[in-house]
């Protein structure tokens, strides 16, 4: 691929008002794939165990990308439960569609502040690695709308990255010497703790997984 290909097909774009989408399918693979070290798998099997979700549930992932969550979900609620994809790129959509035909599989074009699916619709929400890429003004809206979605007694799984203290370090280093504020402060998912309790979240619970993630549930109470 030339030099030109790459400018032309970015790994993202910024969308008006959606934030940054993913627009190169391939590079985003193959991106997760270096980051997590060739252990996407298991974290992504760790999330949705962490998700509560279960046989007969309804699921939805915020934000799905390549739909490896969303699989890894239909799986766990089984042929009775649903696995819904939902993203505002049109090219994770498509790729979706036309990679998963499982019966129990919807994939949906959206952005996370505007969820087009009805109240209290789903068991499970899950976000992972989006967050921080949904524009700041946004991002009430979008955990407004995990709340409204949700059932009564359903359970909310945000993620994003939790580096390691050698990546922390090295970034650390990059950043005092510009004099930047910690590049790890934005992507931390405890930050939305007092947002996702302020609309009616409860029992929550952080963990950090050993491949470099943040994990932060709640629950919205029955």
């Amino acid at each position: 691929m030339t030099s030109d290909q790459r400018t032309r097909n970015p790994m993202f774009v910024d969308a008006p008002d959606t934030g940054v989408v993913i627009e190169g399918m391939r590079r985003y693979n193959l991106f997760t794939t270096v980051w997590f070290l060739g252990r996407h798998r298991r974290l992504l099997a760790e999330l949705a165990r962490a998700s509560g979700a279960g046989l007969g549930d309804d699921a939805v992932d915020i934000g799905c990308g390549p739909g490896k969550l969303v699989r890894v979900l239909g799986t766990q609620v089984g042929p009775r439960g649903k696995a819904i994809g939902i993203d505002p790129s049109a090219a994770a959509i498509d790729y979706n569609r036309r990679r998963d035909t499982r019966p129990n599989h919807r994939y949906i074009q959206a952005p996370a502040q505007e969820l087009p699916l009805p109240d209290a619709s789903v068991d499970v929400v899950t976000c992972t690695f989006v967050m921080h890429h949904i524009p700041e003004e946004h991002r009430e809206a979008a955990i407004a709308e995990m709340w409204r979605v949700l059932r009564p007694g359903g359970r909310l799984l945000l993620a994003d990255a939790h580096p390691s203290r050698w990546i922390r370090f090295l970034f650390g280093r990059t950043a005092h010497r510009r004099h930047d504020a910690d590049p790890f402060e934005a992507i931390d998912i405890r930050r939305y703790t007092p947002a996702l309790n302020a609309v009616g979240f409860t029992d929550f619970d952080y963990r950090s997984s050993r491949h470099m993630t943040g994990i932060s549930m709640g629950r919205k109470p029955g």
